[in-house]
């Protein structure tokens, strides 16, 4: 088994800021954030994106990026990433998604979107290691 190298540089881990991931499925929050801890990123995980969506207008500027589950009972992933980069509009957001979706079928909601954006379900410790540090350089 390879060893995937994932960590941020130790001066950089500060300048970053957090990782917030939104999925209504506890062993996907608790997978995701056992790895990205792992790799040295700050996180903090929420299963209901109301919630979630309350701590981050608080504090807009410790997060970094948003990971957020694109299906969930109480609000979409997509309409929680609009809400969220109406109050912090530069916001990197990563979608995760089980479901068959398209870039431009989410660019109505969201223009900025992008095919590396999406995190398909079920995905690896590469990928969304991969998908993290793509994101966190554009910063």
């Amino acid at each position: 088994m390879l060893a995937i190298k994932c960590q941020m540089p130790n001066n950089s881990l500060s300048r970053k800021g957090r990782i917030m991931v939104v999925d209504d499925d506890f062993d996907i929050i608790y997978v995701v954030r056992r790895l990205l801890e792992k790799w040295g990123y700050g996180v903090d995980t929420f299963t209901n994106p109301f919630y979630a969506l309350q701590k981050f207008k608080e504090n807009p500027g410790r997060y970094s990026l948003t990971i957020l589950d694109i299906r969930m009972p109480e609000m979409s992933g997509i309409a929680l990433a609009a809400m969220m980069q109406k109050v912090k509009p530069d916001m990197l957001v990563l979608i995760m998604t089980a479901f068959e979706i398209t870039a431009s079928e989410l660019a109505a909601s969201l223009p900025d979107i992008q095919t590396e954006d999406i995190l398909r379900k079920p995905f690896n410790k590469t990928q969304i290691c991969t998908a993290v540090k793509n994101h966190l350089q554009i910063a």
